[in-house]
């Protein structure tokens, strides 16, 4: 169905039902009863709130039940009405986001309008759910110290293992991509902004950066999930703020400054690598954010800016030669030489890692009529990062200049060209007080590049040390433009009586459009690749690379329906989910390389990378997954104080824009790799140094060097390929001691198969003999404490790997994975004081059984072994996530004296992983190095890591305003915990330390409400 046809079809259901309301993510619902315990049916149940435009008011059923779903998050007050009896009002019910708060009336017998009022906050434990969430509400945001970012709460939550540790914001502006939850990969997870699914199909992430005070609530899932979820990755839900019948907002300024951090490096941790650290050289944070009423009852408006400087040093990424008296001295020089030098001239010769984040947000709120409200929101986001990829391998000419691009759909004379832009239309009719539905339209622009340096570099070729993967010169271009456009209704419909229970039922559609469309440009189209013999550079390889430009699409259309039936003490929830996803490749046409058609050393002409146009096509595969969900709560002593939970589901994976598609592809960055001798010594290849006499040493995947002009690739697609699946079971009991403290205690198991891989026809491990090698590490310095022991690596006894192996994109047989763990949580919650805290004890394990694998080299390190994959990008690298136990404490007090407020946050976990290896020689017949780890994965690790946060604030009330200075400190204890450390033992570089938890610092700011 055409693009066309469907908004046509949703303007249809606008003009019959009227359009939903998104921010609507919590429920109140309950019973009225008399004094005996009979239900009293015909009870008018009012609700309201500054977060309504209007009171709700709904009708106790038959059986006595009422319920408000899908409201705006905010506190509530609840109102029972009926002649004849008593009025009750509930007052400060809290509702977060996601949560089904039960709130019962009991009324009494009396002539006299008496009115009962109850004030108190909503249960503890959540009747209906049995998903694994971490909400932060205001309290939590503002009062809990933290980096202000989406990515430092996800490190707050219970079960998320993150791939970098945040301290005051040394690491904002980054994503922390390499994130794992229970055992899911980081590209299983779910953005929603607004109630607009916004993820990233692309990078599977988020497409944008935030305003940390737009957020009203911030609400992140692990396990659980109901209908609404797709895969079994983090769902991380974020709700803006809103107008309301109030003006009201807010200002802030934060500042981090050099001048109050501490340092943490010690001069044995310099002569290990450490030679600078990873200090915090200045953080700005400010913006402000309001909102009131154009009428009011009727019409709102909220808006806000932001903006975060955050300015960074990065170990080892020094200034030029030509920067601050000479600071180049420092590049290339060894640990122990840099540890000669006083600590403060290193640090301060730190080229700066600057990234720029601008954000604007707009809401307004409108009500139509009394059962039709509208709603319209847009986010303007954009980032700029001069230094993307910066470490102790990559100075300042291999990092690439991060900036925002137009968004095609709406144009370049747009307002604030450049940044990418997102917004989103919806409304919402009423029914009745049991039924309502929801549609909205939503676009979200994703549109960045990374340069080289404004384009002076892009003629440059990169140097490449092949050993110590040290990188200098250039690197790659790339320009990415995302759009997604989609259309989705949901609905919620109560009933009472059927099955002589009651029911809450939601049911959902949706479409949308995901496009990538991205281009490539390595500098100078060739890497310059050198071995590293005693510390000298050896010319020995030249890669060649054309230019890329391919175009992607990927459409996805989903359904589900879910019903939460109560008898009882005992609440079913019963579910299905359906999801259709297809992706295909547009056509796109690339140039040939520069050298094409020069003469080579060997007196050959280069024929190879010819420029080719590409005319599209698909991969003949759509997933068509259904999905079950089944939970089970049952409410022990039929007071919501002791309650067992327990839930199965099965989760599909989402797809990549190109996932599928991409076998078919001829138009990505193809490249070959010969045999290189630089005759002139100046450290470029020229084509008269290139040795092609031989077949290549490496091709690119799909790429055929002796049919360089081919419209096709190697790979197919399995016709019969399956979708990747999760299965999940979670059994638990939860118990509310009293109103204000709840403890509970979860069992999880997680079953990851059908993983897809790139099969090689014709090719298994038996096509592979072993090698013994002893690597020479006698040039290694002996403090690095390098091992080399003989390991047994494994080359291809078949020539076809290096002439365009064909393979199919299929299910890897025989590989699976599975996660068991133990999860205990708490909640204290009191006037003015409140806890929370978690642990997660698991283990995470892979498997690879026969067929599973082509080259065994490193398989019997990572079969049975630890699932620690890992991550690169933004900044971090050679970092391989997985924590056996996680633990983390929050709280906040409200001292009753003087307006000062206090808060803390703990964060506990065992060491990742960190597999030392040693480096192959190159390969005969195409395969290239390969690393061999010395232990199977996860039994070397990086030491155990804790952290304490503190904050307090205090209150200055102005008239009507109020002003609150606050003071945080971050990485109290100040400690040195190694985050990453060179692997490869067989390296110049082996056993340094590449990253340093940055220092004790402190940020001061003030706020303006």
């Amino acid at each position: 169905m055409s693009f066309k046809k469907l908004a046509a079809i949703a303007a249809a259901i606008v003009l019959l039902a009227g359009f939903a309301q998104a921010q609507t993510t919590g429920e109140i619902y309950g019973k009225a009863t008399d004094k005996s315990g009979a239900i009293v049916p015909g009870v008018t149940v009012t609700l309201t709130s500054p977060a309504l435009l209007q009171p709700q008011v709904a009708i106790t059923t038959g059986t006595g039940v009422y319920r408000f779903p899908n409201i705006p998050i905010g506190t509530y007050s609840v109102k029972f009405q009926l002649p004849g009896f008593t009025t009750v009002m509930r007052e400060g019910v809290s509702i977060v986001m996601g949560r089904n708060a039960q709130v019962n009336g009991t009324l009494d017998v009396s002539a006299m309008q008496e009115v009962v009022t109850v004030t108190g906050e909503a249960p503890l434990i959540d009747m209906r759910s049995n998903a694994r969430v971490n909400n932060f509400n205001q309290e939590a945001l503002q009062n809990i110290p933290s980096a202000r970012d989406p990515w430092v709460m996800l490190q707050q939550s219970a079960g998320i293992a993150v791939d970098r540790e945040n301290i005051g914001g040394n690491q904002s502006g980054q994503q922390s991509s390499g994130m794992i939850a229970r055992g899911a990969a980081s590209g299983q997870q779910k953005w929603n902004l607004d109630g607009m699914d916004i993820t990233d199909q692309a990078s599977l992430g988020s497409p944008v950066y935030y305003d940390f005070d737009a957020f009203e609530e911030m609400q992140i899932t692990t396990g659980g999930a109901d209908v609404t979820m797709q895969t079994a990755g983090v769902g991380i839900n974020l709700v803006t703020k809103s107008g309301s019948d109030k003006f009201k907002g807010s200002g802030r300024f934060y500042v981090t400054d050099k001048k109050f951090q501490s340092v943490n490096v010690t001069d044995d941790l310099r002569r290990q690598g450490a030679t600078s650290g990873n200090p915090i050289q200045n953080i700005k944070d400010y913006g402000f954010e309001m909102g009131g009423p154009i009428v009011k009852g009727k019409a709102w408006i909220w808006g806000s800016y932001g903006t975060q400087d955050i300015k960074v040093g990065v170990n080892g990424f020094f200034l030029k030669e030509t920067e601050l008296g000479g600071c180049g001295k420092f590049r290339g020089l060894s640990a122990a030489a840099l540890a000669a030098f006083p600590f403060e001239d290193v640090k301060n010769c730190l080229n700066t890692d600057l990234t720029t984040l601008e954000t604007y947000n707009l809401k307004f709120n409108y009500r139509v009529s009394s059962k039709d409200t509208f709603s319209l929101f847009g986010n303007i986001a954009g980032k700029i990062r001069n230094a993307r990829g910066a470490s102790d391998t990559c100075p300042i000419d291999c990092t690439n200049r991060q900036k925002g691009v137009e968004d095609p759909a709406l144009g370049s004379k747009w307002w604030k060209t450049g940044l990418p832009k997102t917004y989103k239309a919806s409304l919402r009719h009423v029914f009745s007080d049991r039924f309502l539905m929801e549609v909205q339209f939503a676009h979200v622009g994703n549109n960045f590049v990374l340069d080289h340096h404004e384009d002076a570099l892009a003629t440059v070729q990169p140097l490449i040390n092949i050993q110590s993967g040290l990188q200098d010169r250039s690197s790659t271009a790339q320009k990415f433009v995302r759009p997604t456009n989609s259309f989705e209704l949901t609905g919620t419909r109560s009933a009472s009586g059927f099955l002589g229970g009651d029911h809450a039922v939601k049911f959902g559609l949706k479409y949308r459009q995901d496009r990538a469309v991205s281009t490539s440009h390595r500098g100078g189209n060739i890497d310059a690749r050198f071995n590293e013999v005693a510390g000298v550079l050896v010319p020995a390889q030249a890669t060649i690379y054309r230019d890329s430009r391919t175009d992607y699409s990927l459409f996805t259309k989903s359904a589900y329906i879910q019903d939460a039936f109560t008898k009882g003490k005992f609440t079913v929830s019963a579910g299905l989910r359906f999801d259709s996803q297809r992706d295909q490749a547009n056509p796109g046409v690339v140039p040939q390389t520069p050298i094409y058609g020069q003469t080579t050393q060997t007196g050959l002409v280069f024929n190879q990378l010819p420029s080719i146009t590409f005319a599209g096509a698909e991969s003949g595969v759509t997933f068509n997954d259904i999905a079950p969900r089944l939970g089970l709560n049952w409410d022990v002593t039929g007071d919501g104080h002791n309650v067992v939970k327990a839930n199965y589901a099965r989760y599909y994976s989402q797809q990549s824009t190109a996932d599928l598609s991409s076998t078919y592809n001829p138009v990505v960055q193809a490249s070959v790799r010969y045999p290189w001798t630089d005759l002139n010594g100046d450290k470029f290849v020229q084509p008269n140094e290139i040795n092609i006499s031989a077949p290549p040493l490496l091709t690119s995947t799909g790429y055929d060097y002796q049919n360089p002009g081919a419209l096709k690739t190697s790979g197919t697609v399995d016709p019969n390929l399956r979708n990747e699946t999760t299965d999940e079971v979670i059994v638990g009991f939860e118990k509310q001691f009293n109103p204000s403290f709840a403890l509970g205690i979860s069992g999880i198991y997680r079953k990851f198969d059908n993983f897809r891989w790139n099969d090689t026809i014709g090719i298994t491990d038996a096509d592979y003999s072993a090698v013994s090698f002893t690597a020479n590490c006698s040039a290694i310095p002996a403090a690095q404490n390098a091992q080399c022991p003989a390991i047994t690596y494994y080359q291809p006894t078949v020539k076809n790997l290096s002439n365009f192996p064909n393979y199919v994109y299929t299910n890897r047989p025989g590989a699976t994975r599975d996660y068991k763990g133990i999860e205990l949580t708490g909640r204290k919650r009191l006037k003015k004081l409140t806890l929370t805290g978690n642990l997660t004890l698991s283990s995470t394990k892979q498997f690879f059984g026969p067929g599973s694998y082509e080259d065994p080299s490193n398989f019997a390190n990572l079969d049975n072994s630890q699932y620690a994959p890992q991550t690169g990008g933004s900044g971090i690298d050679n970092i391989f996530v997985n924590a056996p136990w996680l633990a983390r404490v929050s709280g906040t007090y409200a001292v009753p004296w003087q307006n000062i407020g206090l808060g803390f946050f703990y964060n506990g976990r065992a060491g990742y992983a960190m597999p030392l290896g040693i480096l192959s020689p190159t390969r005969p017949n195409g395969a290239s190095t390969t690393t061999v780890y010395l232990k199977p994965l996860g039994e070397e690790r990086l030491p155990t890591y804790h952290n304490l946060d503190l904050h307090a604030d205090k209150a200055v009330k102005i008239s009507r305003a109020r002003i609150t200075f606050s003071v945080d400190g971050f990485n109290i204890l100040n400690n040195d915990a190694v985050q990453s450390r060179r692997r490869i033992q067989n390296a110049s570089n082996a056993n340094l330390i590449s990253s340093l938890v940055a220092p004790r610092v402190i940020r001061f700011g003030a706020r303006f409400n």
